[in-house]
């Protein structure tokens, strides 16, 4: 089973000694990941795969590494991933509190051994890995906090407005949600927002997790119904 949110994103100074290492480790230990020192691609893979765990391996004055943080501290707060970040030295409070600030959760220093950060590392994503082998082999699964959805202990890959959409419908179970609810809870009444999109993305839903567990009350909206 191909667990997308177990995965680590690697934000890296081009020089950077340790990511090469983290890499070895990662894919010894089948962990998906991904490595960049660009700021919009690391930015598109925490939008687009929703790591569990981001990794900066930068100087701490990087200009680029704060403006990465800052990107992404709104959907961190949304996801509530980790952000683990590796500097050259535990000096230089200013800094280090303004990345705090930023969304950073913890800091190591380069200079220690890899094989210490890869156990930190490890025991940062062994809650993930503890919360994935609780997947139920039958029946459905919603986990908010890290938008992944299983049906029958097989995962569903759905982009953000499919999760999001699904979320709210089984929130509340047998609440018909009218379409005007739906624009305003999901799209936030956004005119780009095409009548027939809620129609669009309820299919795709069904393709995916079945017909059955989303119902449409004709003229109104559309219910989530627990089987």
């Amino acid at each position: 089973m191909k667990i997308l949110n177990n995965c680590v994103l690697i934000f890296s100074a081009k020089t950077a000694a340790i990511a090469s290492q983290l890499n070895d480790y990662l894919a010894e230990s089948c962990i998906t990941h991904e490595i960049t020192n660009n700021v919009q691609k690391a930015v598109d893979y925490v939008v687009d795969e929703n790591p569990c765990l981001v990794v900066i391996d930068t100087p701490s004055d990087d200009a680029r590494a704060l403006e990465f943080c800052k990107k992404i501290k709104k959907i961190k707060d949304e996801t509530n991933f980790e952000l683990y970040f590796l500097i050259d030295n535990n000096k230089n409070f200013e800094e280090q509190w303004t990345l705090f600030m930023a969304g950073v959760d913890e800091f190591g220093t380069r200079d220690t051994n890899v094989n210490l950060i890869n156990q930190r590392i490890s025991r940062i994503l062994k809650p993930y890995a503890h919360a994935v082998s609780q997947v139920p082999s039958k029946g459905f699964m919603i986990d908010r906090e890290r938008y992944m959805v299983f049906v029958d202990g097989r995962e569903i890959v759905m982009p953000r407005k499919e999760f999001e959409l699904l979320m709210l419908l089984s929130s509340k179970p047998d609440k018909v949600f009218t379409r005007e609810d739906i624009f305003r809870l999901v799209w936030g009444n956004r005119l780009v927002v095409g009548d027939r999109t809620i129609d669009v993305h309820i299919r795709k839903i069904r393709e995916k997790i079945g017909e059955d567990y989303i119902v449409t009350v004709k003229g109104v909206g559309y219910k989530f119904t627990e089987l």
